[in-house]
């Protein structure tokens, strides 16, 4: 405590943290920010170099000493090899769920948004047309192609806009003295609009695997690789084939797990389909609406 305190004086805690959450959001937007075949070809030579090294180590480490030592390395391999499959399953579960998280943000938020629609009805008549109005080119918005559509920051700031649009028509019913019962139907779904754009933007777009746990994934991996390799060397074992097939084993499972941190990029992609269909549906009953 003295030492803290002693840091806070002079103030060592507020340069230091600083500097160290500035270095864990650079390592996470770097690691972000890497093309996914650049991630899968530099963990293929990680594994590749980390093997060969472990290798020539072990064979120099034979011809000066003359004993392999098998049973103590193997033990110690094996207890690389497990802590490395703990955090490549923490990594991979982290991922999973948050890839499962934005697929049920997605439905929630498509029900939401058809829910406050069908509820515009609760408003006046101007005020439904106009509500509708804005939920339409709120979903158009919503309604992306990962693959090939950009999420700017202007479409971002344009949803917040519409949000504030469509609560100064709750504001107006209220002041014109709207039924606040009727107002209730339209203006709790509206709410939970906002709150999934809210939560979608945020564990879509910021949440990440941190800068930290890469560097500890590719420090075991590392490691790993490198006393599997000294096995090998002190062994006279291993072959170019084996090395190849871990390397390609290990780097396709990090590419997985970068894989599924994009939320727009890559192979696995949370499929948008609810959305356009929304879109579909909610223009097709303007136009039915118009025509009557």
């Amino acid at each position: 405590m003295k030492i803290v305190d002693a840091l806070a004086r002079h103030g060592g805690l507020d340069q230091t943290l600083p500097l160290q959450a500035g270095l864990i959001m650079y390592f996470s937007d770097f690691f972000h920010s890497l093309p996914l075949a650049a991630i899968y070809i530099f963990s293929v030579l990680l594994v590749l170099g980390a093997l060969a090294l472990g290798i020539l180590l072990g064979r120099r480490h034979l011809a000066h000493s003359g004993d392999d030592k098998g049973s103590s390395v193997g033990s110690a391999v094996a207890a690389t090899l497990a802590l490395l499959a703990f955090l490549l399953a923490f990594t991979f579960n982290m991922t999973a769920d948050r890839f499962n998280q934005r697929k049920a943000l997605l439905l929630n938020e498509v029900n939401a948004i058809q829910t406050t629609y069908l509820n515009a009805r609760f408003l006046d008549s101007a005020d439904t047309r106009r509500a509708r109005t804005l939920l339409l080119e709120y979903v158009d918005l919503r309604d992306l192609d990962l693959r090939t559509d950009e999420i700017t920051d202007e479409d971002l700031a344009r949803s917040r806009v519409l949000h504030g649009e469509l609560w100064r028509l709750v504001d107006r019913a209220i002041d014109g003295g709207h039924e606040p019962g009727y107002l209730r139907q339209f203006v709790e779904p509206l709410n939970t609009v906002i709150n999934f754009d809210n939560s979608r933007n945020v564990v879509g777009l910021q949440y990440r695997i941190p800068g930290p746990i890469w560097l500890a994934l590719y420090f075991m991996t590392a490691l790993a690789m490198l006393a599997i390799g000294f096995q090998f060397g002190i062994s006279r074992g291993g072959s170019p084939q084996v090395a190849v097939a871990l390397a390609l084993t290990f780097a396709t499972v990090i590419l997985l797990i970068a894989d599924l941190d994009r939320t727009t990029e890559g192979f696995l992609l949370v499929d948008q389909k609810p959305m356009s269909e929304l879109n579909r549906l909610l223009r097709e009953a303007e136009r039915g609406a118009a025509s009557q």
